[in-house]
C-alpha cells in the first residue's frame, strides 16, 4: 500500500459535509463471537444472545475473566486478527457482489495507538489480510488509521472525500480490533476497567472485524444511509477528575442531527458502543437528556457489546453492518436513527443514519 499512516490522517481532518452527498453503504460484513458472518451474528445479536466463556486470563483473585472469544483454534498474535479480518471482507465481498480493488480504496481502521500491541507490524499484517483476498491490489489512497473506536467519523470522512474528489468509485473501510492479549488485559485490569469477579463495573473483552463498502448516494441509492456527521472532544475522559457532563457527546450529535437536517424529535433509535462501564452509562444519559431537553423523548437504545464484548475499533464498522442486515427484516427500529462512539482519549462521533 503506497499511502501512509500519517497522509490518511491528514486526509481526514478536514470536515466532511453530507449535505446532499450521503454515503450509502453497498455491502457489509461482521466477523465476531456469535458468528463469522453478517446474517448469523445479527439473528444472535437480535435474539440478545452472546458467546461469553472463561477465558484462560486470570484476574487479581485467580478466577478466569469472561471474554467473548472466537473459536479460531491456536491462533494469536497478528494472525488471530488477520484471520477474523478475512473472515469480515469475504462476507463484505459475497454480500456486494464484485469488488473491483484497483478503484477501491481500503481504509483500515485499528487500534488507537498508545495501546499494548498497536505496533505497525500488527496493522500492516491485517492489512496485507484484506488484499490477500483479491487478485489485484486496492487503489494507491488506501491506508490505516490507528484512531479506535471514535475514529469511524474521520475513516468516513476520508473516504467521503475520496468518493466526492472521483479517485475511486468506492471505499472499503474494515474495522478490526481484539483486546485477548496478556499486555491489553492486563493494561485493563490495572485501570479497574474490565468485569471481573470483583468488579462489576467493566467491560468484558472482545475481538472482531467489520468491513463496509460505500459509494456516494444518488437519487436512486437504496440502503442504510450515512446522512450527517459530528465530531467532538470530551474534557473529561474517564481517568481523569473532572466530572462527565457530555458535553463532546452532546456537540457530536448536535453537529449530525443538523448536518442532516434531522430534529432530534424525528429519530427513531440510537445505536452506541456502550459496553457496560457506568462511566459511558452515565455520558449517554446526560447527552440525551440535553438533547431531547426540548422534546422529551427518550429513544430507544441498541447496543451489542452485550452480545460480542468490547471490539474497540471494530465496534462502529460492526453496529453499521448489523443495522444494514437488520433494516432489510420486518422488525428494523426504524427509518431515522443515531450512532455515537467514543474513545478514552475524549474523541467523539456521531452520525445520523437513513434507511431509504
Amino acid at each position: 500500500m503506497s499511502a501512509s499512516m500519517q497522509s490518511q490522517q491528514q486526509a481526514a481532518s478536514a470536515p466532511a459535509d453530507l449535505r446532499g452527498q450521503p454515503l450509502v453503504i453497498v455491502g457489509a460484513g461482521i466477523c465476531c463471537a456469535v458468528g463469522y458472518h453478517r446474517a448469523a451474528a445479527s439473528c444472535a445479536m437480535r435474539a440478545g444472545m452472546d458467546h461469553f466463556q472463561e477465558s484462560e486470563f486470570i484476574d487479581r483473585a485467580s478466577e478466569p475473566i469472561k471474554a467473548a472469544m472466537l473459536p479460531v483454534g491456536e491462533l494469536w498474535g497478528p494472525q488471530r486478527l488477520a484471520h477474523i479480518v478475512e473472515q469480515a471482507v469475504m462476507d463484505c465481498a459475497r454480500d456486494a457482489g464484485n469488488i473491483y480493488t484497483t478503484s477501491t480504496a481500503l481504509i483500515l481502521l485499528a487500534a488507537e495507538q498508545g495501546r499494548p500491541h498497536t505496533e505497525d507490524d500488527r496493522y500492516f499484517e491485517a492489512l496485507d489480510a484484506c488484499s490477500r483476498q483479491f487478485r489485484t491490489k486496492f487503489h494507491g489512497s488506501s491506508g490505516i488509521m490507528p484512531k479506535g473506536r471514535a475514529g469511524l467519523g474521520a475513516a468516513l470522512q476520508a473516504a467521503h472525500r475520496l468518493l466526492s474528489e472521483n479517485t475511486v468509485a468506492r471505499v472499503l473501510v474494515v474495522g478490526a480490533d481484539s483486546y485477548l492479549n496478556a499486555a491489553t488485559i492486563e493494561y485493563y485490569l490495572r485501570q479497574d476497567r474490565l468485569q471481573t469477579s470483583n468488579n462489576s463495573d467493566g467491560f468484558i473483552p472482545g475481538e472482531g472485524a467489520g468491513a463496509l463498502l460505500l459509494e456516494l448516494a444518488g437519487p436512486q441509492s437504496r440502503g442504510l444511509l450515512i446522512c450527517g456527521m459530528g465530531r467532538a472532544s470530551e474534557a473529561a475522559t474517564i481517568d481523569g477528575d473532572l466530572p462527565n457532563r457530555a458535553q463532546g457527546l452532546t456537540q457530536a450529535i448536535r453537529q449530525a442531527c443538523e448536518q442532516a437536517e434531522v430534529a432530534p424529535r424525528q429519530l427513531n433509535y440510537r445505536i452506541t458502543d456502550f459496553n457496560g462501564e457506568k462511566y459511558h452509562a452515565q455520558e449517554i444519559s446526560n447527552a440525551n437528556t440535553r438533547v431531547m431537553a426540548d422534546d422529551g423523548v427518550a429513544l430507544p437504545m441498541i447496543t451489542i457489546a452485550d452480545c460480542i464484548g468490547e471490539t474497540g475499533a471494530a465496534a462502529g464498522p460492526s453496529m453499521l453492518a448489523y443495522l444494514h442486515e437488520r433494516l432489510r427484516g420486518p422488525d428494523h427500529p426504524g427509518a431515522v436513527g443515531l450512532l455515537h462512539l467514543g474513545n478514552d482519549d475524549g474523541a467523539r462521533t456521531a452520525l445520523i443514519l437513513r434507511a431509504r
